[in-house]
């Protein structure tokens, strides 16, 4: 996989680098830390519960930023499409187990390969949050929550990152369902209320109760 993003960013160079210009003056985010664990097989069962978990990441120790005509936008975002689209199929009520599995893995290796071609793409690190969050890697999925959060710092990517985290507190709409394990543990909890400050909303820290709101 690492060759064919390798080839698919060489083609993507020349067509970033003529509007590379437009974007030399913006400071652009840390990409995020290393994703870990690579995709591995979605277990159920007794098994499911010993599987690696990530790493905690540090924010104050990210790597240096990757420039804009390094980096490979539109393969980015075909392979965020096409894992969307394969985590949409998994969800659906008749879909056979083996299905699901495969479908999950396949999305989760394509949603880490978009973010090695584009890191600052939020809904391939939001789609990789909520499946992390759907199949136990509680720490994964608040690595890419956390990022997103970088991200609303910088203007290129505020609407984006706003309109992520906006589905994920349940701001005028319903509170995203991947979520509703995770919003027991006290690290999200935490996560939520970082995400709330600075607002003037009094709704905002209800993404981190455990009530019959997320119901």
């Amino acid at each position: 996989m690492r060759r064919l993003v390798d080839r698919l960013r060489t083609g993507a160079l020349l067509l970033v680098v003529t509007v590379a210009g437009c974007h030399e003056k913006v400071e652009l985010t840390a990409p995020p830390p290393p994703l870990r664990p690579e995709a591995e097989p979605v277990q159920t069962g007794p098994s499911g519960s010993a599987r690696k978990d990530c790493d905690t990441t540090d924010p104050d120790h990210e790597l240096k930023a990757i420039p804009f005509d390094e980096r490979s936008i539109p393969e980015g975002q075909r392979l965020t499409d096409d894992a969307k689209s394969k985590l949409a199929t998994a969800r659906s009520p008749d879909v056979a187990r083996s299905t699901y599995e495969q479908n999950v893995t396949e999305a989760v290796d394509e949603l880490i390969t978009a973010l090695r071609a584009d890191p600052y793409n939020v809904q391939a690190t939001y789609a990789l949050a909520e499946t992390y969050a759907k199949i136990g890697r509680t720490q994964c999925s608040l690595n890419m929550l956390q990022r997103i959060l970088q991200m609303r710092a910088h203007p290129s990517k505020k609407f984006e990152a706003d309109s992520a985290i906006d589905r994920l507190l349940g701001r005028k709409q319903a509170l995203d369902p991947d979520f509703l394990e995770m919003r027991r543990d006290e690290r999200f909890r935490a996560l939520i209320m970082k995400m709330c400050e600075g607002t003037n909303d009094p709704n905002c820290v209800y993404g981190a109760q455990t009530s019959g709101r997320e119901r």
